[in-house]
């Protein structure tokens, strides 16, 4: 209401980004029974509008949350960072220490000198947000990250264009397998060597112009070389009809939801993911997927 924006524009941010928090730390049985039936909650997301529709400052309103812990995670990631080099210091003293110590006593007969204790751990930074980043740099991540990752691009056209490109065929497959999240993926690189992550998780989200998206819907329509599901990974995607009237708004944020919200990703993105979340419908939700699921497999294999 503030934006004066349609409200698909937040509502398809934040699932989305809820998605991404989550990712690998979950798995879905979307079966009662049938446990070997399983769905990671990644999520691709796009919100469609000519520009000037405020696409952008929606998504950010949403992304934010996500942003503002990941600047957390890199302040603490500095200062665990600058304890760690200066106790590597004095760790490297020590061991030369105990080297020359250790040369002397040789020489002499005498026992052995004990051994410092072993260095220290370097801290890792904790990511989850990429933008604008390689597929190899992804493909690293996603090793890095076994969680998964999110990929805000607040243009996705230029992501379209990158993977139409001819010589990409590869990172499209990787992004294909990715956004199901449970998949696995080995990159082979002279220099790199060999890179092979157990399962690719991505949950992406963007937005993109009517007129850019219609041209590569075009080949997923008409069942051309680009229909190969990359479009269809677009599960949460509205172009809404936006009213003529602009009301002008001005008004001080919720703040209390606001970080009632925020406290809703910090919690799911500390779920472990050495030991996913199973989740399973309800009595009433199962029957609704039932009904759902069949008539979707009827459509598909009907005319």
């Amino acid at each position: 209401e503030r934006m004066q924006v349609p409200m698909d524009y937040p509502a398809i941010s934040v699932v989305t980004c809820l998605a991404g928090v989550v990712n690998r730390r979950a798995i879905i049985q979307p079966k009662a029974r049938d446990t070997n039936w399983e769905v990671v909650p990644s999520l691709w997301g796009a919100i469609i509008g000519p520009p000037g529709y405020m696409k952008s400052p929606a998504m950010q309103s949403i992304t934010r949350t996500i942003s503002q812990m990941e600047t957390e995670w890199r302040q603490a990631y500095e200062a665990d960072l600058e304890i760690y080099e200066t106790e590597r210091e004095k760790f490297e003293l020590r061991r030369s220490a105990w080297k020359d110590t250790y040369k002397a006593n040789a020489k002499k007969g005498k026992a052995e000198p004990e051994r410092p204790e072993d260095e220290l751990d370097k801290p890792k930074l904790r990511r989850l947000v990429w933008n604008d980043a390689t597929f190899e740099s992804m493909h690293e991540g996603m090793k890095e990250y076994p969680a998964g990752i999110v990929v805000v691009r607040d243009e996705l056209a230029g992501w379209f264009e990158q993977m139409s490109r001819s010589g990409r065929e590869m990172e499209r497959a990787f992004c294909l397998q990715a956004a199901d999240g449970d998949k696995g993926f080995t990159v082979d690189r002279i220099g790199r060597g060999t890179i092979h992550v157990e399962a690719c998780c991505m949950s992406m989200l963007g937005g993109i112009q009517p007129g850019r998206f219609r041209s590569y819907l075009v080949d997923a329509v008409k069942d051309g070389p680009g229909n190969d599901g990359l479009i269809q990974r677009l599960q949460l995607t509205a172009w809404p009809d936006t009213e003529p009237d602009f009301k002008y708004v001005d008004r001080t944020p919720n703040v209390k939801f606001k970080d009632l919200a925020a406290s809703v990703f910090r919690k799911l993105v500390e779920l472990d993911p050495g030991n996913p979340t199973r989740l399973c419908f309800a009595t009433d939700a199962q029957e609704l997927f039932v009904d759902w699921y069949t008539k979707l497999q009827a459509k598909i294999r009907g005319d």
